[in-house]
C-alpha cells in the first residue's frame, strides 16, 4: 500500500513540477561599447550580436602595456560552444583617428 502512495506522489510531483508553456527562444541583440582614456593609457572595447538562432558573434579589444591592441573575435553556438580566434596588432595606436 505504502509503495502504490509513493509511486502515485512521485508521479503527481513529476508531473506537477514540469516547465509550463512553450519554450523560451531567444531574443535578438546588439550591443557594443568602447573606453578610451589617453592620459591613463587606456582603451577597450566590444561589440557583440546575438540573433533569433541563438548564435552569437562579437568581438573586444584591449590596449596591451607593450602597445600591442589584442583583438579576440568570436562565435558561440549549441553546437561548438565559445570559438575564440586571438590576433595581435604591433605599435597600435588606439587614440589616433
Amino acid at each position: 500500500m505504502w509503495k502504490v502512495l509513493f509511486i502515485v506522489g512521485a508521479f503527481v510531483t513529476l508531473v506537477i513540477s514540469r516547465p509550463q508553456g512553450p519554450p523560451e527562444l531567444p531574443e535578438p541583440y546588439e550591443y557594443q561599447y568602447e573606453v578610451k582614456d589617453p592620459e591613463k593609457d587606456l582603451f577597450f572595447d566590444k561589440n557583440e550580436i546575438g540573433d533569433a538562432a541563438g548564435k552569437v558573434t562579437g568581438q573586444y579589444s584591449v590596449w596591451l602595456p607593450d602597445a600591442r591592441l589584442m583583438t579576440v573575435s568570436y562565435t558561440v553556438d549549441g553546437e561548438s560552444g565559445f570559438v575564440p580566434k586571438i590576433t595581435f596588432q604591433e605599435n597600435a595606436n588606439p587614440f589616433s583617428g
